[in-house]
């Protein structure tokens, strides 16, 4: 099994650099850690990465300035392109394969000021100029947290007729019509969610017309029912992210859900835990079955492998990487022996076996 990992390039107070960019790793043998590998592109301050059928690797970055995208195939001189706004933090690839689109989560009004940009990619991974663009207008609440917009996660619908945009600034679901001929975007509405609930993250599930989506300043989870011909979506049910007891508030950041449609995962900063929901199959709500330390602090972002065996968690705080192995059955992730690996300010990290 191969991972890709992204951790922050900056430096700390003493001039020392935090984190390792983009890192290549190899477990094979379970009585060892994983192994290293060579990687000779380096991808500045990368925040999230995302994986095409075809296995083409593109990796965001939210370096000073204006937002990157770009192919990760360790070259200096892949192909990249400009994301029109600032802290590219999440992406997400169309089902046809063809197209990407990115989350700007600062889109300020004196600099680069587009929340979400799409770009087209050829077989190679050599990104063409952006085929469309959309700006988000709004605030929410918390004058701290939602003063302006802040979009952090785009994901296509599994027939590739909706892009959802989660912002946390504006407590709105976007929905856009789709245009997969052309990478083409048309504002259908923004769906209102709960005042103050900071929506994060967003997982459709894969083969029922339901979406999740996690309130990082609220804590909770949110289900949606969805309609790709109407272009429309209501929320239907909101379950808290924790039952953990801690001292302060919990900060939901990232979402995985099962292949088989069965399970969800839900990562909760505060507490430092992996929470596991059961989603009824007719409802299509998700009612909390396990929840367990996440083997370190702040889990920023969590990945299935393709097969939905293997949960990764990048910890951001603790700066490692947490692998667990998932009981098809019951849902229940029990944490792997020698599948920790050190990475100081870890970001995200990603599974490349197809």
């Amino acid at each position: 099994m191969r991972f890709m990992t992204a951790s922050g390039t900056g430096r700390d107070g003493n001039g020392n650099p935090v984190g390792a960019g983009s890192a290549l790793y190899q477990w094979t043998d379970r009585t060892r850690p994983p192994v290293r590998l060579a990687w000779p592109g380096a991808v500045p301050s990368p925040s999230f990465h995302v994986l095409s059928r075809t296995g083409l690797l593109f990796t965001t970055s939210e370096d000073a300035g204006e937002g990157r995208i770009g192919l990760n195939d360790g070259s200096p001189a892949a192909s990249s392109r400009l994301t029109g706004g600032q802290g590219a933090v999440h992406a997400g690839i169309d089902a046809g394969g063809r197209f990407v689109a990115v989350a700007n989560y600062r889109a300020e009004k004196r600099g680069p000021d587009l929340s979400v940009a799409i770009f087209p990619f050829d077989a190679g991974g050599q990104l063409g100029p952006m085929a469309a663009s959309a700006r988000h207008e709004g605030h929410g609440p918390d004058r701290a947290r939602q003063a302006s917009p802040h979009t952090h996660c785009v994901m296509f619908s599994p027939d590739n007729r909706l892009l959802a945009a989660v912002d946390l600034g504006t407590d709105g679901l976007w929905l856009y019509r789709f245009d997969p001929a052309n990478g083409a975007i048309e504002l259908l509405r923004e769906v209102g969610l709960r005042a103050g609930s900071g929506p994060r993250h967003c997982v459709f599930h894969p083969s029922q017309p339901f979406l999740y989506v996690c309130g990082e300043l609220d804590s909770t989870l949110m289900t949606l029912r969805y309609d790709s011909a109407a272009g429309t979506a209501e929320l239907i049910d909101t379950d808290p992210a924790t039952e953990a007891e801690q001292a302060g508030r919990n900060y939901p950041s990232g979402l995985a859900i099962s292949p088989d449609g069965r399970y969800l995962m839900l990562a909760n900063r505060g507490p430092d835990t992996i929470a596991t929901f059961w989603i009824d199959p007719e409802a299509g709500t998700a009612r909390r079955r396990d929840e367990i330390a996440c083997g370190g602090a702040f889990p920023r972002a969590i990945r299935l492998d393709r097969t939905g065996r293997i949960l990764a968690v990048a910890n951001q705080k603790s700066g490692n990487i947490v692998l667990f192995e998932r009981d098809f059955a019951s849902g229940r992730l029990m944490r792997l022996r020698n599948g920790d690996v050190d990475l100081p300010a870890a970001m995200d990290v990603i599974f490349l076996d197809q």
